[in-house]
């Protein structure tokens, strides 16, 4: 706690009440996880989003908690076929780009702007990264097309096509419709400064300077640990040592500044150590998992909000079919001798299903959720459209677990046995205990099987996942826009982030998710996702444990916080410190 008050007094923040609110012109929120990067080109992970939801601004945003709802942000209507602005075979989107904003060097926003961050983030796509979120609808691809490793040159001409500028307007061109482009839009591809990016070092958007800055490695982007955004707030200072972001009130925005001078995201991983930040009104809001609500429920001056919808694929186990083993300190031997697991070892499906009938779920809902969720039956999430209540799952049965891995590898898993470690985010004690579960229902099937488990930290975690390093962890999914095509490609689609960063890939999987995009009748639709459930539940490429609700806790004194199952963690523009 005073590493953390230390961060905020070097501010020169004053203490002290007033309105009975403490510190009231900064809120303090303690956040689970660590942030990978500022760049939105970037980054993909929840934590690094929240950030910069209040750095970036899009075109257009949610209006207010509606996930399909929008209004205009820096542009100055949302494209609708009543307006003009959509054409009426939704091929054509424009975008009348506000006058007058200032980004945080108090430079003009333009829509030479707008258009450079829109082709920016899609050209660069980083491998495992957001990119794929503009390029399918905008180009048709989910990746930039490669030679030799590097980017086809003539992708650049088809990208610059797409995005183009008419007069104060920037116009997208599409190839055929795309219903969710507006929910994407509305929460990704931020904007900001051309000259700025360029004056760092960055991308000048030539097709000639193209190919060095694609794929880059994560801290050579000049956007890594520095903004120039138009947002409510710009950066102060992120100390990466002690796992602090401070953001400090714009006071040239193009609205009226925010209520707030501070925001200051604390990463604190203990449970327990939050609750006391809380309490003691050193933190005005937490991250906390629902295994720890007892502890903060009825404590005076907090404010629980609870049943908030969570459009997300819950801290589902996730496996490695070809493994990186090179150096990898989770697969032990790196044989099925054991004392470790080869390389391939989860692409049996003997063996995925095995574990998937080793988890005991109704004691992850009972011991991790208090009761509160109910078993996932896929990658769409309950509340989401396409999701199959009926969908078969694999029970927690021991017997059909030792079934399953006495045939996989023709009966030498069995044999033999195992060991490897399991992983999950550090913080996420939620993750922890469902790996925890695991070890135990493995292990209790044969005394060779040995299953460790460790946290890592989420930036660790993100980058050795996708460098192929991590055999089996536990992570979540949280939709990128509320549309069960998100989920259903993420997992399913050989070029989605966890299939592609696993190895799974199956042909027919893909037919169906690319089928289901396109599909404009409901119906076929709604077949289509439960075809692909039914997919996932026959190849086992993920482990779904549960679906659950959201919940939030902060001071009483905070108001105008409202939640929006997208942004999730928050949108702090409205937010202030009352009594």
């Amino acid at each position: 706690m005073r590493e953390l008050l230390a961060g905020i007094l070097m501010l020169s923040v004053p203490f002290g009440h007033a309105n009975g609110a403490k510190n009231p012109g900064t809120f303090v929120y303690a956040i689970t996880g660590d942030i990978d990067s500022l760049d939105p080109d970037w980054a993909y992970d929840g934590i690094s989003q929240e950030a910069q939801y209040q750095l970036y601004e899009t075109l257009i945003f949610y209006k207010g908690s509606s996930v399909d709802s929008f209004e205009p942000m820096l542009s100055t209507v949302v494209p609708a076929t009543k307006n003009g602005d959509l054409s009426d075979d939704g091929l054509r989107y424009a975008f009348p780009i506000r006058k007058g904003v200032k980004f945080h060097d108090g430079t003009l926003l333009t829509p030479d702007d707008v258009k450079y961050s829109l082709l920016r983030f899609m050209l660069t796509d980083r491998a495992s990264g957001p990119s794929f979120l503009l390029l399918e609808p905008l180009l048709g691809v989910s990746s930039v097309p490669r030679k030799d490793g590097r980017p086809d040159p003539a992708f650049f001409d088809k990208a610059d096509k797409a995005v183009t500028v008419e007069g104060q307007a920037v116009v997208l061109h599409l190839e055929k419709p795309y219903a969710p482009l507006l929910s994407i839009l509305a929460s990704y591809a931020p904007i900001f400064s051309k000259k700025w990016v360029v004056a760092h070092g960055g991308w000048d958007g030539s097709a000639a300077s193209w190919p060095p800055h694609f794929d880059p490695a994560k801290q050579d982007s000049p956007l890594y640990d520095q903004e120039n955004g138009t947002g409510p707030f710009k950066l102060e200072r992120w100390d990466k040592e002690n796992k602090q972001l401070v953001l400090a009130r714009t006071e040239s925005y193009w609205r009226e500044p925010a209520k707030l001078k501070y925001l200051v995201f604390k990463t604190i991983n203990e449970a327990a150590t939050r609750k006391l930040l809380l309490q003691a009104g050193d933190a005005d809001g937490a991250m906390m998992e629902r295994q720890y609500l007892p502890q903060v429920q009825g404590v005076p001056g907090l404010t629980i909000s609870d049943d908030l919808p969570f459009l997300e694929t819950h801290n589902a186990f996730v496996m490695t079919l070809k493994v990186d083993a090179a150096g990898d300190p989770y697969v032990g031997s790196g044989r099925l001798d054991g004392d470790g697991i080869p390389p391939d070892f989860f692409s049996d499906a003997s063996v995925r299903r095995g574990f998937a009938y080793a988890f005991d779920y109704d004691a992850y809902i009972r011991d991790g959720y208090r009761g509160k969720g109910e078993r996932a039956r896929g990658p769409i999430p309950k509340g989401v459209f396409g999701y199959n209540p009926l969908q078969a799952v694999h029970p927690y049965d021991l017997a059909k677990a030792a079934a399953e891995f006495k045939k996989a590898f023709g009966g030498k898993a069995w044999e033999a046995g195992f060991r490897f470690t399991l992983v999950y985010a550090e913080g996420f004690a939620d993750r922890g205990l469902a790996c925890q579960i695991m070890k135990k229902g493995i292990e209790a099937l044969n005394p060779k099987f040995r299953v460790d488990v460790r946290p890592v930290l989420q930036s660790t975690w993100l980058s050795q996942y996708a460098a192929h390093k991590i055999p089996m962890s536990n992570a979540r999914w949280h939709l990128d826009y509320a549309d069960p095509d998100n989920p259903v490609f993420a997992f399913l689609h050989s070029k989605g982030y966890y299939a592609a960063n696993s190895g799974y890939s199956n042909p027919r999987a893909d037919r169906f998710v690319e089928a289901a995009r396109g599909e404009l009748d409901r119906e076929k639709r709604r077949a289509d996702y439960s075809e692909l459930q039914f997919i996932a539940y026959q190849d086992v490429p993920q482990i779904y444990t549960l679906d659950t609700y959201y919940f939030q806790v902060n001071r009483s004194w905070v108001k105008g916080w409202y939640y929006n199952p997208i942004l999730l963690y928050g949108y702090f523009y409205p937010v202030s410190k009352e009594s």
